[in-house]
């Protein structure tokens, strides 16, 4: 790969393509994850949600779990993504992340047919999901004092 070659008469660089010049740019945010088309509805995905916001992201795990919810599943793999993002990517530190944002906002919903009597049919609305976590470090109470 080679590196970006610099204008000696002005600051302009050039990229050999679009991917190297955003990679130059660091258009990412900080502990970020999201999940794009989960097939399943966000009303359900927003009550496992719900549960895990605001709290530590060793505690969200546990609680994940065991909740007795198929949201579950997806939710705590977009939560591990996030903690794995922030530790690797932002050098955070694991044992005090906390999840500063969680939500889920619908997706596409797919329209199948079912037939009915006479001729008609009625339309079943299979609902998706994005389902997004931002996790951060957690603000200790040590730092206001000095």
């Amino acid at each position: 790969m080679t590196a970006p070659t610099s204008n000696p008469a002005g600051t302009e660089q050039t990229y050999r393509n679009k991917k190297q010049r955003k990679q130059q740019q660091k258009l990412r945010r900080p502990g970020y994850a999201v999940a794009k088309y989960v097939r399943m509805s966000p009303r359900k995905v927003r009550l496992v949600v719900d549960v895990i916001r605001g709290k530590s992201v060793a505690e969200a795990e546990d609680l994940l779990r065991f909740i007795p919810k198929s949201a579950s599943e997806p939710v705590a793999k977009v939560l591990k993504s996030a903690k794995s993002n922030a530790v690797n990517n932002d050098e955070m530190l694991e044992d005090r992340l906390v999840i500063k944002a969680a939500y889920v906002d619908a997706g596409p919903t797919l329209k199948r047919l079912i037939p009915r009597a006479r001729g008609s049919a009625n339309i079943i609305k299979k609902r998706t999901s994005h389902i997004t976590i931002i996790v951060g470090e957690r603000e200790s109470l040590n730092r206001k004092g000095s």
